[in-house]
């Protein structure tokens, strides 16, 4: 964590740099307090940017976020530089080595700027060391994971050999639509793109894990699922499965799958994972965050189809 001195220097830096641009991020000062008044302001008012990067060090008390960002076109260049948030509590779960994205919210009546909408899509090993967090490969046995459907019916992972099987992971409350809600309307755009190929159709199956399983039942992601009736065109589960597991399970689950997740007060704080499982049950390809496209999935299911013929699936 930086000293007050150091992240005084750093706030100056920033200043500068910013007001060549005409904009001022607010430091963590007493001023701060005057400038909450920033989210009441009308959006019209208001321009956001998209950040992504990586945590260097916090301060909760200068509820400043020191972060090693990538280039945000049309605002700056890639730098490392400290950005303040309106409220400490928004640090809570988040520690240096965290991958994030968040929007930069720029006042224009002002030229203030702070951090919202904070969102892991990494976190920092997990809580592991580096060399023991997995991360799915090609040609990793995928374990017999059982899980409850949304129907509360256990389904075992192995139920699905013969088939490709993309899996993925969310939950049911998650409020940024850049991650949860974008990747189930995916799968949804997945389904309804492989209901037009009769090999696909038959050949692929979605399947999308909870790994909020005190709050998201059976009946819930039934809901859930319900829900993407409009892209799919039909009530999907006869393909598209929604399901969770006790939480001891689900963190095994989690573990191989390279997802991290954990309940900071009530908010989840998570990263994203997306796999493409070959029909012998083997990994084929791992997608990490959410930045993937629908067509990307499509292809690679239907090259893992290509590349595996149905012999070589029943034979395992």
């Amino acid at each position: 964590m930086h000293s007050t001195k150091s992240t005084k220097r750093n706030g100056a830096i920033v200043a500068a740099i910013l007001l060549s641009a005409g904009l001022v991020i607010a430091g963590g000062c007493s001023k701060s307090a005057s400038r909450q008044s920033t989210t009441q302001q009308s959006e019209q008012n208001v321009k956001r940017y998209k950040l992504v990067g990586k945590i260097v060090s916090m301060d909760k008390e200068q509820k400043t976020l020191n972060i090693d960002g990538q280039d945000i076109p049309g605002f700056m260049s890639a730098m490392v530089m400290p950005y303040p948030v309106l409220k400490a509590d928004q640090l809570d779960g988040l520690e240096p080595g965290d991958e994030i994205t968040a929007d930069v919210v720029v006042n224009q009546s002002d030229s203030s700027a702070h951090l919202e909408n904070i969102v892991v899509t990494k976190k920092a090993g997990a809580g592991k060391p580096t060399s023991e967090f997995h991360i799915p490969k090609p040609g990793d046995p995928v374990p017999d994971f059982v899980l409850v459907d949304q129907n509360n019916k256990r389904i075992h992972l192995d139920s699905f050999r013969g088939s490709v099987l993309l899996v993925t992971f969310i939950y049911t409350r998650c409020p940024f639509a850049n991650f949860c809600p974008l990747v189930s309307h995916d799968f949804a755009e997945i389904y309804a793109r492989t209901k037009k190929d009769p090999a696909l159709e038959k050949g692929v199956r979605l399947l999308t894990v909870s790994f909020d399983s005190q709050r998201d039942t059976p009946p819930v992601l039934r809901r859930y699922g319900e829900s993407f009736r409009g892209v799919t065109g039909d009530i999907p589960f006869g393909r598209w499965e929604f399901a969770t597991a006790p939480a001891k399970e689900m963190q095994q689950i989690a573990d191989f799958f390279g997802l991290s997740y954990s309940d900071e007060k009530g908010k989840i704080v998570h990263s994203m994972s997306t796999t493409v499982v070959a029909p012998d049950g083997k990994v084929y390809k791992w997608y990490d965050g959410s930045d993937w496209q629908p067509s990307e999935l499509v292809a690679a299911a239907a090259q893992a189809l290509r590349t595996q013929t149905p012999s070589h699936a029943s034979g395992m």
